[in-house]
């Protein structure tokens, strides 16, 4: 039974392809006489013949059916005659390169580090200093400038020689010198000797100004000064040695002191005391 209908389907195959051949020829035929190309009817003819000649598979005695591969193919030759196989782009091959492009890289652009300037401090500011008074600038001394001589004048103004002898030394800051003595006394002249030397003698030039008075005489008006300056009580011990400051004021006297040693050691300390 199925060897039966194997074989009607191969029949109805068969007959189809003839019928599918015997139209293509008659086509042709007709657009060949239609272009005025075409050959003889003898020529069409033998094409339908051709054409219509079974083609039986070569297992038809078998009873096999063809396979419906190749029935297909012939079953349709209009088709595989005029459709032209679309041309497909090769595929890439696994194994080839494809060269692949770089990728883009983007570097950060580096931040600029942010630099912080300190503050400046405010600069301590100092009390400005109290303006201080000028120094009375002494000038160098010059030998004799302390106006020392030996002996004591006699007669001489004395109280007109201290004041004037005051205000040079309020001028030049320097101190004044009153020496009241005698030409007949023999401590006052171991005095002069000391004074006129030159290391004591530079001690007179350098802070003092030197006024001699003698009350050897009995003078009065010479006893009237010496007393200003001398309040104390008692015999004077010639010499008598008196210094003032620049406005006349008393800084030392030796009526109530004593005097010092008439040596230019003792005479030397004295001057540098009170200078």
């Amino acid at each position: 039974m199925a060897a039966h209908r194997r074989k009607q389907r191969t029949v109805g195959i068969q007959g189809l392809v003839r019928f599918s051949a015997v139209s293509l020829t008659v086509a042709s035929a007709a657009v060949a006489t239609a272009c005025g190309v075409g050959g003889s009817k003898n020529d069409a003819a033998q094409n339908v013949s051709v054409a219509a000649a079974p083609a039986y598979p070569a297992d038809q005695e078998t009873g096999a059916p063809a396979p419906m591969e190749a029935t297909t193919a012939s079953a349709s030759p209009t088709t595989a005659a005029t459709s032209v196989p679309p041309t497909s782009r090769p595929s890439p091959s696994a194994s080839s390169p494809v060269a692949k492009r770089p990728a883009a890289t983007t570097k950060a652009a580096p931040r600029p580090a942010a630099t912080t300037k300190a503050v400046p401090r405010p600069a301590r500011t100092t009390a400005a200093p109290a303006p201080t008074r000028p120094a009375v600038k002494k000038s160098a001394p010059v030998s004799g400038s302390s106006g020392f001589t030996s002996g004591y004048p006699t007669g001489a103004d004395a109280r007109g020689a201290v004041e004037a002898a005051v205000a040079d030394a309020k001028a030049d800051g320097k101190k004044v010198l009153i020496d009241f003595g005698a030409n007949w006394c023999g401590n006052c002249k171991a005095a002069d000797r000391v004074f006129a030397t030159s290391g004591v003698g530079a001690l007179l030039d350098a802070s003092y100004h030197v006024v001699k008075v003698d009350i050897g005489s009995q003078d009065s008006s010479a006893f009237d000064l010496l007393r200003d300056y001398c309040s104390g009580e008692g015999a004077y011990k010639m010499p008598v040695l008196v210094v003032l400051d620049g406005n006349g004021k008393v800084v030392t006297e030796t009526h109530s002191t004593g005097n010092p040693e008439l040596t230019e050691t003792g005479l030397g300390a004295f001057l540098r005391k009170w200078a």
